[in-house]
C-alpha cells in the first residue's frame, strides 16, 4: 500500500500576492489621498487660457480652450510653506489666484470672461501675493 501526501504548493503564491499588496496599498493610498485641483474653463470663453500653475515651485505651463479643464495635485500634508498659484491669461488680463486645495477636490470654475465664476467656492482661494518664506 503506498501512502500519498498532498504538498501545497500554492503558499508561495500567496506570499507574494501578500508581499505586492503591502508594497502597492502605500502608493495607492498616497494616489487616492492627495487632493486634486481642477480649474475649469467655461464652454462660452472666448480663445486661449495660457496659464502657469505653481505647486510649492514645481512650475508647469500649459493653455486650454473653452470647455477644458487642466490641474493637478496638491500636498497630502501640506505645511505652513505649502502654496499652489494660478495665473492665468484670456482676452489680455491677467489673473492670479493661490488655492488652498482639500481632499478629495478643489474645483475652480473661470467664467467666459476670465474671472473666477460664483461656483467656485471661495473659502478655498485668496488672490496672489509674496510667496511664503523659507
Amino acid at each position: 500500500a503506498s501512502v500519498t501526501t498532498s504538498v501545497s504548493k500554492s503558499r508561495p503564491r500567496h506570499i507574494w500576492r501578500w508581499l505586492i499588496m503591502l508594497f502597492l496599498a502605500p502608493i495607492i493610498f498616497w494616489y487616492f489621498a492627495t487632493p486634486q485641483v481642477n480649474f475649469y474653463f467655461s464652454e462660452k470663453g472666448q480663445g486661449r487660457l495660457g496659464y502657469i500653475l505653481n505647486v510649492q515651485h514645481d512650475i508647469s505651463k500649459g493653455e486650454i480652450y473653452p470647455g477644458e479643464v487642466t490641474g493637478g495635485p496638491g500636498h497630502i500634508f501640506p505645511d505652513k510653506k505649502f502654496f499652489m498659484e494660478f495665473d492665468w491669461n484670456n482676452g489680455g488680463k491677467s489673473h492670479c489666484i493661490r488655492v488652498k486645495p482639500t481632499w478629495p477636490n478643489t474645483d475652480i470654475y473661470i467664467g467666459p470672461q476670465g474671472e473666477i465664476d460664483s461656483r467656485t467656492d471661495s473659502r478655498r482661494i485668496e488672490p496672489c501675493g509674496p510667496l511664503p518664506k523659507g
